[in-house]
């Protein structure tokens, strides 16, 4: 009720109403959009994409986030946000246009996926853009409730986009006509932002010249590396570490499911496992809160990847579509539970000057082991992904991690504990 409360109250805001709009209308054309490219690319069975051609499209969706995260919010301090809202909706559109004339041809081909990755890429602009406005539209005071109610409303209308295209697929309309709908509703986000108030920036002072933006944001992320605590580096390797079992678990299970699993399942199996996926990610958001400081961060940290080890060494060797959805529920729960454990450990102990720079190395390791692991997948897995091995190998990467992780907290701690007395 409390949610709910909170949406009624800033919905009566009218900065508030229209980013929301813009907001909900940009992801719910995203969950449409993506479930074309799933249908073009990895349940067509005239394309029969192989475990390469799948990481690639991983790469495509991801590598924007990894290689433009911490050049964003740079430029999003020179230009005109609402401007940048516009301007990328109106390129998106465009991009999907393409990408409708060419989920026609038999072949998918380097345009294809060229115009995948303008579209996603520009995406991040998007979402960054919708971030920075939100002092813009609403009191300092009801910040807190806005950046819980936007993001979550956002990933809903995702979903509901996703079930949208989906039942869109399944009434036999062909993916052309599934990429238009989530164009018309990129146009619709492009309007939308259009009616935006003035969102900023305030001031383009301190921002850095155009010429120097490479240069500046790179030494910037390097120096924090170099310069942050030794709990900060720690940190970036436990990301890391855990995102591969994630990415390789969702490339297998891509194969499983437009393979061995594919009778009876198939496409409608795999939603159901992403469908898994997402409420793990959302349990975790609730029970982390609660929990972790309970326990300590570290202990629960620790505990969560001892849980992940536990489940895939129970319901790895039975390599069954339910087995498989239960352990992407629990991978994907234990990850988010590392990660917002991470989130807030880097908020702790990160010297605030060092803060930014350090969350966009945080950005670039998060994504880049979702690409490592699919690209690993893509070498490993065979055509069927039907091997155990691989959930057995989860198993000790999260049980020697919750091993060896307090141990190394408390050592790195003392290195950071003696440098701050020297």
């Amino acid at each position: 009720m409390t949610f709910l409360r909170a949406v009624w109250t800033l919905l009566h805001l009218r900065g508030f109403r229209r980013l929301f709009l813009a907001r909900i209308t940009s992801s719910f054309s995203d969950g449409v959009f993506q479930v074309a490219l799933a249908s073009h690319v990895l349940f067509n069975p005239e394309k029969a994409a192989d475990a390469r051609s799948i990481a690639l499209a991983f790469a495509v969706v991801l590598l924007p986030y990894s290689v433009l995260g911490p050049f964003v919010g740079v430029l999003l301090d020179r230009w005109n946000r609402r401007r940048v809202l516009v301007v990328s909706q109106l390129i998106r559109v465009v991009a999907m246009v393409g990408v409708a004339a060419l989920v026609m041809s038999p072949d998918t081909g380097i345009l294809f996926f060229a115009l995948v990755l303008l579209v996603f890429s520009v995406n991040r602009f998007i979402l960054a853009g919708l971030a920075s406005a939100m002092p813009h539209v609403v009191s300092r005071d009801r910040l807190v409730s806005a950046n819980s109610v936007a993001p979550t409303c956002g990933s809903i209308a995702y979903l509901l986009g996703g079930a949208v295209g989906t039942g869109v697929r399944a009434l036999g309309a062909s993916d052309l006509v599934v990429v238009l709908t989530a164009a018309t509703g990129v146009l619709c986000a492009s309007w939308t932002a259009s009616r935006l108030p003035f969102i900023g920036p305030d001031d383009t002072s301190d921002a850095p010249a155009l010429r120097d933006l490479a240069g500046s944001v790179l030494s910037g992320i390097v120096e924090a590396v170099v310069q942050g605590p030794h709990r900060a580096r720690l940190l970036l390797v436990l990301v890391f570490v855990t995102r591969l079992p994630f990415g390789f678990f969702l490339l297998q299970s891509l194969l499983l499911f437009r393979g061995p699993f594919e009778h009876g399942h198939g496409a409608l199996g795999f939603t159901i496992a992403a469908v898994g996926a997402a409420v793990g990610f959302s349990l975790a958001a609730f029970i982390t809160p609660w929990l972790a400081p309970r326990l300590g961060p570290v202990p629960y940290a620790a505990r969560m990847l001892a849980l992940g080890a536990l489940v895939c060494v129970a319901l790895g060797l039975l390599l069954t579509p339910w087995a498989i959805i239960v352990i992407g529920f629990v991978v994907s729960f234990t990850s988010q539970c590392v990660k917002i454990t991470v989130d807030s450990l880097m908020q702790t102990h990160v010297p605030d000057h060092l803060l930014g720079r350090a969350f966009s190395a945080y950005d670039v390791v998060y994504n880049a082991g979702m690409v490592a692991a699919a690209a690993l997948g893509a070498l490993l897995l065979p055509p069927s992904g039907l091997v155990w091995w691989p959930l057995i190998g989860f198993a000790v990467i999260y049980g020697a991690t919750a091993t060896l992780l307090p141990r190394q907290w408390a050592r790195v701690g003392r290195l950071d504990d003696a440098r701050t007395l020297g």
